[in-house]
């Protein structure tokens, strides 16, 4: 009888080891996960905080009849100390006067005469270091083709994927 009264106090306390390894390995999971999601916001509010846009030279060419669309071009240039590459998900805005906030996704190849809703850019000044990522100190030349009419003043918003925003108005 008392060899069972060990065996059983054994596989109690082997039990209570088991169980300990369990919940210490699940804490220390736990806050492995916090700190590299700590770690990782306070490396993207970083990168927001360095991430600085500016428009500049609003032109509008073209005229309005039957075969020709306006082409709405300005320059985007980075002033922050973050290189911003990731195109395909910068948002652009279009306010005509009196209207709602016109859309415009991005388009994949750079170049002019992209499609309507679209924009793209057709050059980055002064390309060196990251081709066809706009460094700090560039300036892309950005192209939004296919409006029918646009009426002054225009405003426009560009935001990058990391939330920076720059707005510009052109009134004449």
């Amino acid at each position: 009888m008392a060899g069972a009264e060990v065996i059983g106090a054994a596989i109690g306390v082997l039990l209570l080891i088991l169980v300990g390894y369990l919940v210490v390995g699940s804490t220390l999971t736990a806050a492995e996960i916090v700190t590299t999601a700590q770690k990782d916001v306070t490396l993207q509010n970083e990168a927001r905080l360095n991430t600085a846009i500016e428009i500049s030279d609003i032109t509008i060419e073209g005229q309005v009849a039957p075969s020709t669309l306006l082409n709405l071009k300005f320059n985007l240039k980075n002033s922050g100390s973050e290189v911003v590459g990731d195109f395909k998900h910068m948002d652009v805005y279009v306010t005509p006067n009196g209207f709602s906030p016109i859309y415009h996704k991005a388009t994949v190849i750079p170049g002019p005469g992209v499609a309507k809703s679209t924009w793209g850019y057709t050059s980055i000044l002064q390309d060196i270091i990251h081709p066809n990522m706009l460094d700090p100190n560039e300036t892309m030349l950005v192209e939004i083709d296919g409006f029918d009419s646009l009426t002054l003043p225009l405003q426009i918003s560009m935001i990058t994927p990391n939330g920076a925003q720059a707005t510009k108005t052109k009134l004449t």
